[in-house]
């Protein structure tokens, strides 16, 4: 961070007279954007693995990649006689921040550009690299006269170092994870992910947006970055087009505020997007910062894709009840789901720091970094409760925990796999494990992860995934072998994370 304030001073003065790059495109006359990928429910028997990660820099970006590696190593067999990896089941991926880096990442290159995800971003100092652009003359030249910012700088990194200019319809295909890609709408507060149904409501083309635009957007920290602009073309390019049936009902609705007030928001949101009938706020242009400001662990946009208005479809078994559509969670409930693990990947980082040891007002560094932190860890604190919530829907809709054997995880129909990976789960009655926590903790929010840095979130990350008790049952339950897996442990464990 230090590095780039001599380039972010320049930078704010040069762009107070730069005029605005919006960053999309609207949608052809008649028509919308079209989501090809699906959720895959068709096989009971496997696992329907979402994953959300969290904000955090390289950081976060770098612990989003141990875990995936880790799932790409442990395998099963499927009913159908399929050799499968875990992380061939993930099939909604929701990520804010530095998590949306490996996130983007994946979803586009799959399991076989992980291996690629270090020497290509991770080993390459990029923290360097945008402070000397953003202190290279032709940058301010181009700042004030063709209204590029801050964040055009990461976009062009991204580009350079991982997606080489690809836009959303190369994610938007049949067969890849559901990504979701949040960010924070700056006049509202609302988040505003990159998926095919938001962008109608702004009139835009998904499919010709950047995907580096998407992460760059996700990842916009304020201050430290401009937003990423958009133009909002409902007014003139589908003022035509009527409001959905269910944001007209949840408004209409005399006890809608009171029955579900975030369902009542989301509405709202989507009636001031469309310049719909008694609009709440005029939305002509959306300034998008950092998603970490809404949910720094990116579970909103898990809940919206399972049973929202903006819910991923699904591809059902041939016969099966609602054939191809419904929601993830209706699957669930009709018993087309028989396990679900939700894998959240925390890469918060709560150094114990010096402020509250000084007796010296904090300067602007120290301002800057509680401005950034502060609301993310309270707005995640919210989500997740929310996450709670929905762990006991699956659990509810799988008929809850029969009687049986003590300390056994069993629903009717329905395993449910809560695992969370945070530093603080690492023990401190081990020495080691101890140090490794205070080690990944120390490590800075920046673009740039040294090499013995990664090495600790190698470690870390690795640790916490195996001695987590759901990820043991679920490996016990597919039947994987792995010398870290304690039964007793695995069952007591992830049915106290179940029921709590």
């Amino acid at each position: 961070m230090r590095s780039l304030l001599p380039a972010l001073a320049v930078l704010l003065l040069a762009q107070g007279c730069a005029t605005t790059r919006f960053e999309n495109a609207p949608l052809e006359a008649g028509r919308t954007n079209v989501e090809r990928r699906a959720v895959d429910v068709s096989h009971p028997d496997r696992p329907l693995i979402l994953v959300a990660l969290s904000g955090g820099g390289s950081r976060a970006a770098a612990l989003g990649w141990v875990v995936l590696r880790e799932l790409q190593k442990y395998r099963y067999t499927s009913s159908d006689g399929a050799p499968r990896a875990l992380i061939d089941d993930i099939a909604v991926v929701s990520s804010v921040s530095g998590g949306s880096v490996i996130a983007a990442q994946f979803a586009l290159y799959g399991a076989a550009g992980l291996d690629r995800f270090e020497p290509e971003f991770l080993a390459l100092d990029n923290t360097r690299t945008l402070g000397a652009e953003a202190l290279n003359p032709l940058h301010w030249v181009t700042s004030a006269l063709g209204g590029t910012s801050r964040s055009d700088l990461v976009e062009e990194l991204l580009d350079r170092e991982l997606f080489g200019q690809k836009t959303f319809a190369e994610l938007n295909q049949p067969g890849k994870p559901y990504l979701i890609l949040n960010s924070t709408d700056m006049a509202s507060g609302e988040v505003f992910a990159f998926t095919p149904k938001r962008f109608d409501d702004i009139c835009a083309d998904l499919d010709a947006q950047s995907i580096a635009s998407g992460v760059a957007a996700s990842a916009a920290v304020p201050v430290i970055f401009t937003p990423i602009a958009l133009r909002n073309y409902s007014a003139e390019r589908c003022a035509r087009v009527a409001v959905p049936s269910w944001v007209s009902n949840r408004l209409k609705g005399a006890y809608a505020p009171y029955v579900n007030v975030d369902a009542f928001r989301l509405a709202r949101y989507a009636n001031d997007l469309r310049h719909g009938p008694d609009s709440f706020r005029r939305i002509d242009y959306l300034y998008l910062l950092d998603g970490g400001l809404a949910d720094n662990l990116a579970i909103h946009g898990l809940l919206e894709a399972l049973s929202s208005p903006y819910a991923a479809p699904i591809v059902a078994p041939a016969g099966a009840p609602g054939g191809a559509g419904g929601t993830v969670l209706q699957a669930i409930n009709s018993g087309r789901v028989r396990k679900v693990a939700v894998i959240v990947v925390n890469a918060r980082a709560d150094p114990a720091g010096k402020i509250s040891q000084s007796a010296s007002r904090p300067g602007i560094l120290g301002m800057i970094g509680a401005v950034a932190s502060l609301p993310i860890d309270s707005a995640s604190g919210s989500v997740n409760a929310q996450l709670d919530s929905l762990l006991s829907q699956f659990n509810a809709a799988g008929g809850g925990a029969p009687p049986g054997v003590a300390g056994e995880p069993q629903f009717a129909g329905l395993k449910v796999y809560a695992i969370e990976i945070d530093f603080d789960q690492l023990r401190p009655g081990d020495p080691a494990q101890r140090a490794l926590r205070d080690q990944a903790k120390e490590i800075p929010t920046l673009w740039t992860i040294t090499g013995p840095h990664l090495g600790v979130i190698e470690r870390a990350g690795t640790t916490l995934l195996h001695q987590h008790p759901c990820f043991q049952r679920l490996l016990s339950d597919l039947a994987i072998p792995a010398e870290f897996v304690d039964l007793t442990f695995a069952r007591t464990g992830c049915r106290q994370a179940a029921d709590q």
